[in-house]
């Protein structure tokens, strides 16, 4: 009796201590590269979702912000590394991933990557599809350039310009800015009804560097509306984007409003037409993914991808004053995201 009586008490103390290395909270750390409302907001839209998808678990939040500043980016990777390693390492935006994937003691940490436009040309993959031979997984948020090239071409054939159209391409030298830039200008030849002009300004570290980037670059696009004769301009990804008043502020000393805007917001102050991953769809399709590897798989296992679900939307009174007719197919894609 003695003997069964210790045995019973061996196997419950064994479920105890089960349940209790079972119930070891997941810990999932989070580096934002600046406090930018597509960062913050895909952030929070990740973990809603995460929390949703793993009600079983209890996970431990920790997040660090670079404040846009690339040393106090590759400084919080070298602390994080220096302590037990997370379950998960999720850098949000170029920066904060570039810190990551180039910092060889975090070779080895599960990394899940967001809103990065150009996962490629960062070194990850050699191309979309492929596994990286780190332990990293991740979409581009961002739409290939021809098929944005292709949208915006379908809107001037249906304009019947008779001369090609002088866009800005207005950016920064921040990594995904310049990135976006150059798949257009690769592909320009392409195009008949297009001529692309390069309209760009440093880019600024620091909370402050959003009203810097802004001056500059309005000062960059007024003086080659000036020399190039440039009609209208495109707004490429990147922090820049970000910057209050941006399209505003250069209405005010151009009168030109952009043609293309890789952001939702944009198109609401006067871009005629945008198309972009929205932040909700970003966030939520990364936790599908941090799931899968908080439940054992290698986040390298996961290839490289580009997010399949778009919003795209339109600005009817731009195209108006631009002369530029929007078909229906177009408003029929847009559907709630037609403004005026």
């Amino acid at each position: 009796m003695k003997k069964t009586s210790l045995l019973i008490m061996s196997i419950l103390l064994c479920f105890v201590f089960h349940a209790q290395v079972e119930a070891k909270p997941l810990r999932v750390v989070i580096i934002e590269t600046a406090p930018l409302p597509i960062v913050a907001n895909t952030k929070d839209a990740f973990l809603d979702e995460l929390t949703l998808i793993m009600p079983e678990h209890e996970i431990e939040i920790e997040v660090h912000n670079a404040q846009g500043l690339e040393e106090q980016a590759r400084s919080i990777v070298q602390t994080i590394t220096e302590q037990e390693a997370p379950d998960l390492l999720v850098a949000i935006a170029t920066l904060a991933t570039r810190a990551v994937y180039n910092f060889p003691a975090a070779a080895e940490i599960p990394t899940l990557f967001m809103t990065v436009s150009d996962p490629v040309k960062e070194g990850i993959v050699t191309s979309l599809g492929e596994h990286s031979t780190s332990n990293i997984t991740g979409e581009t948020h961002v739409l290939d350039a021809k098929v944005k090239l292709d949208m915006l071409d379908g809107l001037l054939k249906a304009s019947e310009l008779e001369e090609p159209i002088t866009i800005g391409l207005v950016h920064s030298d921040y990594p995904s800015s310049k990135s976006s830039v150059e798949s257009l200008l690769a592909l320009e030849s392409q195009y008949d009804n297009v001529k692309f002009v390069t309209v760009s300004t440093a880019y600024v570290e620091g909370t402050s560097g959003l009203d810097a980037m802004r001056d500059g670059v309005v000062e960059a696009l007024k003086e080659k509306t000036e020399t190039s004769g440039v009609d209208t301009y495109w707004l490429s990804t990147g922090p820049l984007l970000q910057a209050d008043q941006l399209i505003n502020v250069i209405y005010k000393e151009t009168k030109l409003l952009p043609i293309f805007a890789e952001s939702i917001e944009s198109v609401q102050q006067g871009a005629l037409l945008g198309v972009v991953a929205d932040e909700e769809s970003i966030g939520k399709s990364g936790a599908l993914r941090a799931k899968r590897i908080l439940s054992g798989e290698k986040a390298n296992s996961m290839p490289v991808t580009r997010m399949e679900k778009y919003t795209i939307g339109v600005n009817v009174s731009t195209a108006i004053k631009m002369h530029i007719p929007i078909p229906s197919s177009y408003l029929k894609l847009s559907k709630d995201h037609i403004y005026q």
